[in-house]
């Protein structure tokens, strides 16, 4: 089993029943879009910021394709009107944000990101992946484009400058992971189960 096979395997585990699937089927709109305490995300939120990191990481930094969002007029039927990934966004942008999205037409733009990332990964080599970004393009896809939250202060040096494999498996991987024991937990507070 090579490093593109334990990437599908992991990222295909967590988008089927087990995970991602669950807590939609399990949860009403109105559990979704809770906070259970002013500086705890919502679910909605997270699922939200989940999709666009992957959708913009994998797409712009792992193989320089368009992302699904700008594919799809997502924004619109997600009535989401930001660009970037949500890093950074204070608390009442939180908030306004887990109150007024669609939550059907964020269901399909996660799925829709999910499905063109199994696609891209499975045509990378090897080679690929261990290739970087250099900073001007990482300048262009951060800023220019939007993928960075413009009013975060992102520092002096751009995020992101690691090989295309690293890349890879956090935006389709570990990061997500992370965010779903975050969900767990929040239904937890919630006083609910997934399962």
């Amino acid at each position: 089993m090579n490093v593109i096979d334990i990437f599908l395997e992991f990222h295909q585990t967590l988008s089927k029943d087990r995970y991602i699937e669950r807590l939609f089927d399990k949860l009403g709109e109105e559990q979704l879009r809770t906070r259970p305490y002013p500086t705890v995300n919502s679910i909605a939120w997270l699922l939200w910021h989940m999709a666009r990191v992957e959708d913009a990481g994998i797409n712009r930094l792992v193989v320089a394709q368009p992302q699904v969002l700008d594919e799809g007029d997502w924004n619109t039927r997600m009535n989401v009107p930001i660009h970037h990934h949500g890093t950074g966004m204070t608390d009442p942008e939180v908030t306004e944000l887990s109150q007024r999205i669609n939550m059907a037409a964020l269901r399909a733009y996660l799925d829709a990101v999910r499905t063109k990332t199994a696609t891209v990964v499975k045509t990378l080599t090897l080679e690929h992946l261990d290739e970087r970004n250099n900073l001007t393009y990482l300048h262009q896809v951060l800023f220019e484009e939007g993928m960075l939250n413009p009013a975060k202060d992102w520092g002096d040096s751009p995020p992101y400058q690691a090989s295309k494999g690293e890349l890879l498996i956090h935006f389709g991987v570990t990061h997500n992971y992370g965010h779903i024991y975050e969900a767990f937990t929040i239904c937890s507070l919630l006083g609910v189960s997934p399962w």
